[in-house]
């Protein structure tokens, strides 16, 4: 060891040396800071190397020439400064260790506390360097940890001089605690202030600085919430507050525990007089720290616990009035839910109670307190309040059962206030915000294309509450209703629930349904979880749950345009129908009887909530069913629908509710529904002929009939078994007889000179034998008649002749739908019917559709109103003509002079937009649609009925003009049918007239030379 110590000293000695002589030149100004700098890195560095070798007598040797470099602190750098202090560091834990004495002591706490805070008499120091702050802070814990030098007096009783001293050293300490230029300083700062208080022995001077002490912390710690304060900062200082206030009032610190107090009863009184005082003062305290609790630092939240903790196991006498504000922050520190250190939270706070029934009587009482208080809180529009009330709620409910606590005397108070603060969250929801409204008719396409069981439709969306702004409440009042179905209070609970549906109304009415949904999911839930493993009946909850259902079908039997039932009240009313399908599963159809028709009236709703709930329950309801989907699901219970509709229907009810769910049932299932659908249809026209003078109630009907004939028409040929038409073909157009022909022509009649005009002679049937006996024929004789009708063609050929009765209609929407659905009829009858059953159909519609778009006269302008019903009637006439084929051509020729009269309108009017807007948007309006449209209609004629000689020229006017110049489509190909001589005649005079008169001879139009033959140039 001596050779070691030895082995140091030599090491030491140059660079201590070298820095005495270096400090002592500087003050002369012989030197510059530059060259202390490097002494003090040498003497830095020499000491990290010698430090296990260290001692006392070394530690002196050094401090020697490091007293200099302190000397001269108002003058030097603070780079030398803070190298110097890390010297000393060294020094004091490694050299002097606990042998430091009083004296030294004394002089390293003056020299300390004036490099880290200020002079006690000079008030114009200069700002301290955080670095240099932060290691005199270091260094000062590294004396106060040597309890020789803490005590400062004998028998670790302080000395009454010495009093201001350590004074003046807290002082600068809690001022670096509060006010301090860095983190790091606050920090070390922290750091001493914690070794000071584990060092000190004497408990009255250590009573004296208390107030001083607790009033610093808590003035850092009551700003934790409200500015940026560093989590470690704030950590540091709870552990801080922890130390001091059990060491000074805790049961190892209080007077009354020292046996020379316990001799003196006059000691005792005072000190009795001092906790009592001192306990009020440390409650307010407290009071502004425990909103720490709500920190979003786990490591803020631990060492508040720690605190809580503390204060009611070490101090619990001392501190008495501050037990209840412990016990209520522990149950908040406990309600966080979600991470491992909550929960050992809860269970260290659950092992207290179980220790103390004292605790456990003060959670009650608290919790009696936040149940009255919980109507006002919930009332209020701050929802933080109220999302942190109701979780305390629900952790202290789960702490008082986990104790096995009677709640009796709670129970009808936590119901009752239970149910008027949901009713008041109710009231207080955003409703404007969840009561979107879209309109049905436009939602209903995507709304059935929704409506199929699949695993994103199987969770509702909130209606009740605001997603957004209530989240935290929501959550709460769950994990409050599930605390309260696990405790004894749960039938009471459910009672008081299922009875309050039918007796309250408005807001209390949805509150009381909100909550038996929340109540009724998680039975479920748990009886499943039960179910995998045991068989136990539950008698209670299945009675309460069959309660619950039965008022929910009440309300679902009303209608959706009933105002007088809130929206909301009917979505919960559906929730409760899902969570009957799930829990009786496939057990639950004898139930749609009741239940599928009022599901598939709310996804009618023109309110965007209820019908995605009512979409959401139906794919539950489909699922829990067994059904692979929700369109099985209505096919399959078809009749069910249909006699409720078909009873509101012939009760002459004429709510748009009906026609909407036999519209969704016609989109939902297709072609497979319509043949049950005749005496429906029956119904409806017989509707349409009492009330035909209301278009809205007319349209509704007729979206129902256009529905069915569009379904009819996707469908496959066998879903139509009277399929025996064809598809439409078009008209070969003329060609002439060439040689060729007339040379192929003759010699297959001279090949065959007998068969080509005469068929080969049949050979007689042989005469029976006498002797033999043969079988009667089997083959039916033939017959002219056409197979019979399916029932889907039926209907769909009766709805196309109904319609046409009512295209006088006024209301220029509902003739564009009576026009769309003759459009749709007409291909599905044209194409899976016999012609003898498809022509007089169209016999029949063609001058319904022909003559009033006709019979308008050429004078008369068209006004842009009647654009988008002149389009859809050309449209549909074009279809017509495709499927009528050469059938039509009588009527076609009778219809065209006023044809060609409207188009001479169109094209007019059409080249009158064009010169305003220009060809490129005047492509995409709607007078250019009509007139294409009517381009559409001539070409169709020509390529599928056939014209006569005399409409030739009239086709030749329409069709070379703007169509053949656009190049539209078909054009060409039709005008080559008719006459390709004619076409090739009108183009060449179009290019001669294009030519300019002055141009050179090489570019004009010359007629062609053939094998040598000219022809002579034509004149145009």
């Amino acid at each position: 060891m001596d050779d070691e110590r030895v082995k140091a000293f030599r090491m030491l000695k140059p660079p201590c040396v070298e820095l005495s002589q270096a400090a002592l030149r500087y003050k002369v100004n012989k030197t510059s800071a530059k060259d202390l700098l490097k002494c003090l890195e040498k003497l830095k560095a020499t000491l990290q190397a010698v430090s296990r070798s260290l001692d006392t007598k070394l530690a002196d040797y050094v401090f020697f020439p490091l007293s200099h470099i302190f000397g001269e602190s108002q003058r030097l750098p603070s780079r030398i400064l803070e190298l110097a202090l890390h010297c000393l560091h060294l020094l004091i834990t490694q050299g002097w260790r606990d042998q430091v004495s009083s004296e030294v002591g004394k002089q390293l706490l003056i020299l300390l506390a004036f490099l880290a805070g200020r002079s006690a008499t000079d008030a114009k120091c200069r700002d301290v360097d955080e670095d240099v702050g932060s290691v005199a802070f270091d260094c000062t814990t590294g004396l106060f940890q040597s309890s020789v030098a803490l005590s400062l007096g004998d028998e670790g009783v302080i000395k009454s001089e010495n009093i201001p001293l350590l004074g003046h050293a807290i002082t600068v300490i809690l001022d670096g605690i509060s006010n301090g230029s860095a983190l790091k300083v606050r920090l070390a700062a922290c750091d001493a202030l914690k070794a000071l208080i584990s060092g000190i022995q004497d408990q009255e001077a250590l009573r004296n600085f208390f107030p001083g002490i607790v009033s610093c912390l808590t003035k850092v710690l009551s700003t934790g919430m409200k500015s940026k304060i560093s989590y470690k900062l704030l950590e540091v200082c709870i552990q801080t507050l922890e130390q001091v206030l059990c060491k000074v009032v805790g049961r190892n610190g209080s007077a009354s525990d020292e046996p020379a107090l316990e001799a003196s009863q006059r000691a005792r009184k005072a000190d009795m007089k001092w906790l009592e005082a001192t306990s009020s003062q440390v409650k307010k305290a407290l009071a502004t720290v425990t909103p720490l609790r709500y920190h979003n630092r786990e490591e803020v939240l631990d060492a508040l616990f720690l605190l809580c903790v503390s204060i009611l196991t070490k101090c619990r006498s001392s501190l008495a009035e501050c037990a209840p504000l412990m016990v209520e922050t522990l149950t908040t520190l406990s309600s966080y839910s979600g991470t491992g250190d909550t929960n050992l939270r809860a269970q260290q706070l659950q092992q207290l109670l179980a220790s103390d029934p004292d605790l456990v009587e003060m959670l009650r009482e608290a919790l009696q307190d936040s149940v009255v208080a919980l109507p006002r809180v919930v009332g209020s529009n701050d929802e933080t309040k109220r999302r942190r009330v109701i979780e305390q709620l629900s952790t202290a409910f789960r702490l008082l059962f986990d104790q096995d606590v009677d709640l009796g005397a709670l129970r009808d108070l936590t119901i009752s206030n239970l149910q008027s603060s949901v009713a008041a969250m109710v009231h207080a929801s955003p409703t404007r915000t969840i009561h979107s409204v879209a309109d049905g008719s436009v939602e209903i396409g995507r709304v059935l294309q929704s409506a199929t069981a699949s695993v994103d439709r199987r969770t509702f969306s909130p209606v009740v509450f605001d997603p957004t702004s209530q989240a935290g409440a929501i959550a709460g009042l769950r994990m409050l209703a599930k605390q309260l179905q696990l405790s004894s209070m749960s039938t009471v609970l459910q009672q008081r629930l299922t009875a309050s549906l039918r007796t309250s109304s408005g807001n209390e009415q949805i509150g009381s349904l909100w909550l038996m949904v929340q109540l009724l999911e998680y039975n479920s839930l748990q009886n499943e979880n039960i179910d995998q493993w045991l068989n136990i009946p539950s008698d209670d909850f299945d009675a309460q749950r069959d309660d619950v259902y039965s008022f929910a079908l009440e309300v679902l039997e009303n209608s959706t345009y009933d105002d007088a039932i809130d929206w909301r009240l009917q979505a919960l009313s559906l929730e409760v129908v899902a969570l009957q399908a799930r829990s009786q599963g496939k057990d639950f159809r004898p139930e749609l009887v009741d239940t599928l028709y009022p599901i598939l009236e709310r996804m009618g709703s023109s309110n965007a909530a209820l019908q995605q709930h009512a979409v959401t329950c139906l794919s539950i309801v489909s699922s829990a069913c067994g059904y692979p989907s929700a369109s099985e699901l209505v096919t399959d219970n078809a009749d069910y629908l249909l006699d409720a509709v078909a009873f509101k229907l012939n009760q002459d009810d004429i709510s748009p509710q009906a026609s909407q769910v036999i519209l969704m049932m016609v989109r939902l299932c297709g072609s497979p529904l319509i043949p049950y659908l005749d005496d429906l249809i029956e119904s409806i026209f017989a509707i349409l002929a009492s009330h035909h003078g209301y278009p809205p109630l007319v349209e509704s009907l007729f979206e129902i009939l256009n529905a069915v004939v569009e379904e009819a028409g996707k469908s496959s040929p066998l879903a139509i078994q009277s399929g025996t038409g064809s598809a439409p073909e078009r008209r070969q157009p003329y060609k002439p007889t060439t040689i060729a022909d007339l040379i192929t022509r003759l010699q297959s009649t001279k090949s065959n000179p007998i068969e080509a005009d005469f068929p080969p002679p049949t050979e007689p049937d042989p005469e029976p034998d006498a002797k033999t006996t043969l079988p009667p024929t089997t083959t039916p004789p033939p017959s002219d008649e056409p197979p019979p009708l399916s029932k889907t063609h039926s209907l769909i050929r009766t709805i196309t002749l109904q319609t046409t009765h009512h295209l006088t209609s006024p209301s220029p929407p509902l003739r564009r739908l009576l026009l769309t659905l003759l459009a749709s009829s007409l291909p599905t009858l044209a194409t899976r019917t016999s012609t003898d059953t498809f022509l007089p159909i169209i016999a029949t519609v063609w001058p319904h559709i022909a003559n009033p778009l006709f019979s308008t006269s050429p004078s008369s302008p068209i006004k842009s109103n009647d654009l988008p019903t002149l389009l859809v009637a050309l449209t549909t006439l074009t279809t017509a003509c495709m499927h009528g084929g050469s059938f039509l051509l009588s009527r076609i020729e009778d219809s065209f002079p006023p044809l060609v009269e409207l188009y001479s309108h169109l094209e007019r009017i059409h080249l009158q937009e064009e010169k305003q807007l220009g060809r490129s948007r005047a492509s995409r309006s709607l007078k250019f649609r009509c007139w294409d449209a009517c381009v559409g209609l001539v070409v169709t004629m020509v390529e599928y009925v056939g014209i006569t000689r005399e409409m030739e020229d009239g086709v030749f006017d329409i069709l070379v003009g703007e169509p053949l110049g656009r190049g539209r489509e078909g054009v060409r190909e039709c005008l080559e049918g008719i006459n390709a001589d004619w076409l090739w005649l009108v183009e060449e005079e179009r290019k001669a007239r294009s030519k300019d008169g002055d141009e050179d001879a090489e570019s004009r139009w010359k007629p062609p030379v053939v094998q040598g033959w000219e022809f002579r140039e034509v004149k145009f």
